[in-house]
């Protein structure tokens, strides 16, 4: 016990109201606290980059800026996963009681990522001393690519505990060799379509359950609408065509007939993208029904989308926007 105590005393003085996880209801609490510190003070070293970059750049040394743009993409990628790193629905942060074990890896976990806002100041410190003195550039940007790539391993490693409450494995073994072959998963197979009623989805820090799904069948395939809920708060993640992955809410539009081929919505002007008739299956509490639907998807500047659909005896209208999927991720029910 004192391991835990002393980590998470180290933690509560570089994080500032965060308490851990021993309680059930701190779990949700203490991870948002910890994200929200992290990522600030990680966006306060992706700056310290930005500056290094223009030094470099008023220095005539452009390969080294465009080095730099690299290792500052993948830092931005970094903080946006820590920034909406779901709070996980496996039952880590909802069960009553979680072993010392598990509560100590955790908190290490946390303590890594913390003392890594320190490693990659030092990291960039280098970085900046060697950009002023035009020489060891690129030992200090590979050290600090380094870095930036252990920081997304760390992020790696705690959220697959988290989703899958599995401890990293130590090292490869031969033993492997025993284990039964894995069946392929199909080429071009797309997980989010293999999602089921009950199954979950994490997103924008929220967790929802499958409650519905809507199967679309076109001449060039399918594509399918998950109905995502999460107490009142209720959302629709559409997959495809094409592999776009967006998420839309309800929204009240008044629609004309016949639906013109621009759009004004929410002060932005959307343009027809696609539109057809599909035959659907439509899965949800009540059991499953088929019928069909004339569909209508409109897009606009940034990815933003509305989709208009007429089941008939009623229009339904959504909107939202493309999503990257590591924004979103998967929780799926054995």
């Amino acid at each position: 016990m004192g391991d835990i105590k002393q980590t998470v005393t180290g933690l509560a003085n570089a994080i500032p109201g965060y308490a851990g996880y021993k309680s059930k209801e701190q779990r949700r609490d203490a991870d948002r606290i910890l994200r929200e510190r992290l990522t600030n003070q990680y966006n306060a070293q992706r700056d310290h980059l930005t500056r290094i970059q223009q030094d470099a750049a008023r220095g005539g040394q452009l390969a080294v800026v465009s080095d730099l743009e690299g290792a500052n993409q993948q830092l931005s990628r970094f903080i946006s996963r820590l920034r909406v790193a779901p709070t996980g629905y496996a039952g880590w942060f909802d069960a009553a009681t979680i072993e010392e074990a598990d509560l100590d890896l955790i908190y290490q976990f946390d303590a890594s990522l913390a003392g890594g806002v320190d490693e990659l100041s030092g990291a960039l410190d280098k970085m900046q001393s060697a950009v002023r003195a035009k020489e060891n550039t690129n030992d200090a940007y590979y050290a600090l690519r380094d870095q930036v790539d252990s920081l997304n391993q760390r992020l790696d490693a705690r959220q697959e505990f988290l989703a899958r409450g599995k401890r990293p494995a130590p090292s490869a073994s031969p033993l492997g060799a025993l284990k039964d072959k894995p069946t392929p998963q199909p080429v071009g197979a797309n997980p989010y379509e293999q999602l089921k009623l009950n199954d979950a989805i994490s997103y924008d820090k929220t967790d929802f359950l499958v409650a519905g799904r809507v199967t679309y069948a076109v001449a060039a395939g399918k594509f399918y609408a998950y109905l995502l809920r999460d107490r009142d708060n209720q959302k629709w993640l559409r997959v495809g065509p094409n592999n776009e992955l967006a998420v839309a809410a309800e929204a009240k539009f008044s629609v004309p007939d016949p639906l013109p081929d621009t759009l004004a919505y929410d002060g932005k002007n959307f343009t027809i993208a696609e539109q057809g008739a599909a035959n659907v299956q439509v899965e949800g509490a009540s059991g499953t029904q088929n019928g069909a639907v004339n569909y209508y998807r409109y897009q606009a500047d940034g990815g933003a989308r509305l989709y208009v659909e007429n089941w008939g005896a009623e229009v339904r209208v959504s909107a939202g926007a493309v999503v990257d999927p590591f924004e979103v991720k998967l929780y799926r029910k054995l």
